[in-house]
């Protein structure tokens, strides 16, 4: 019977090797215990990748959807925070009007007025508002501010009634230049007649987030504080303290009534930010669904995984037992 052995060079080899392909299979099921998923779905599908490259597919389309609902609701709510400032300033403004108008005080008028002046310029920054890169109140001219500046707006408007010397014949030309062609249309607003465009937000529901500075509510709102406004000019009315508190007066009651208005266009913002929470919700119950339908075709069971992990750990460490002893063998000790 002959006997064949096996040379040094030749064992160190066999255990480099099969160290290698044990240490490549611990890895691999490292990743897979990771992942939970398998590192071969060939193999798994058997060829057929029909089924996980629509669920694959859907998955990415979810990740578009899942950005594009992200920043819509975003974009909603930096909206509703600037029409907030408007209603704010609508029913402070007003109330700070009216009562500045009791009395006939000039000095009251003009500091109403004043307050006016400067939270006009408040309100024309909250409606040029930009996120991400987009004007919010412009349309679908996204890249252009939907105002003008509040001083352009106020210059063109004192223009407009320079030399009135009646309550009604100032609020008659200051609701023109608001209504009529050639004044706010062409002076103040900046923005696109056209809507913005709607957004997909999944494979069946859009939204459109389409509150421009054209509304009439914030139109409204924009008339009577540019009239409070204008009664920071001293030479308004000058000398005539009565006109000047009924016009005080009767911006103050615009404002509250045009806040009223605000409410609604707000209420109808608030029920598009409704509808997108909603598929925000239904959008994330379909990915949970397809992740679950991913696994049943290339999931891996982790406690299974785990079992083939702690054998492959075995053979590592019979392997470097076996490594060692045959490391620590010498002619010596061979011969001894």
């Amino acid at each position: 019977m002959s006997l064949i052995s096996m040379g040094d060079l030749a064992q160190s080899l066999g255990l480099r090797t099969r160290n290698a392909e044990v240490k490549a299979q611990f890895t691999r099921l490292t990743e897979e215990m990771v992942s939970g998923v398998t590192s071969d779905p060939a193999a798994r599908v058997r060829g057929d990748f029909r089924p996980l490259g629509a669920i694959e597919r859907s998955l990415t389309m979810l990740d578009a959807y899942d950005l594009a609902t992200s920043e819509t609701k975003s974009t909603a709510e930096v909206m509703q925070a600037a029409l907030g400032v408007l209603s704010d300033t609508a029913k402070d403004i007003g109330s700070t009007l009216i009562n500045g108008s009791s009395g006939q005080h000039e000095n009251m008028i003009a500091a109403a007025g004043q307050e006016a002046d400067e939270q006009f310029r408040q309100v024309v920054a909250a409606l040029n508002t930009r996120f991400a890169g987009r004007s919010l109140f412009a349309g679908d001219a996204t890249d252009a501010p939907a105002l003008a500046s509040a001083d352009t707006i106020l210059s063109s408007i004192g223009s407009a009634i320079s030399g009135l010397t009646s309550v009604t014949d100032i609020e008659t030309a200051i609701d023109n230049w608001f209504n009529s062609p050639g004044g706010f249309d062409t002076v103040a607003y900046q923005g696109s007649t056209t809507a913005v465009g709607t957004v997909r937000l999944n494979e069946t529901e859009t939204i459109r987030l389409d509150v421009t500075a054209m509304d009439p509510a914030i139109r409204d709102v924009l008339k009577s504080l540019a009239t409070g406004a204008l009664l920071a000019d001293p030479a308004l009315l000058s000398g005539n303290p009565v006109l000047r508190s009924l016009l005080a007066e009767s911006a103050g009651e615009g404002l509250l009534t045009a806040d009223s208005a605000l409410t609604d266009v707000r209420a109808l913002l608030g029920v598009r930010q409704e509808k997108i929470e909603s598929i925000e919700t239904e959008n994330s119950a379909n990915r949970k669904t397809l992740l679950l339908a991913r696994d049943g075709v290339i999931g891996l069971d982790p406690y299974e995984t785990a079992t083939q992990m702690e054998a492959v750990e075995s053979q590592i460490d019979a392997l470097y037992t076996v490594t060692a002893r045959l490391a620590r063998l010498s002619f010596t000790n061979y011969m001894s």
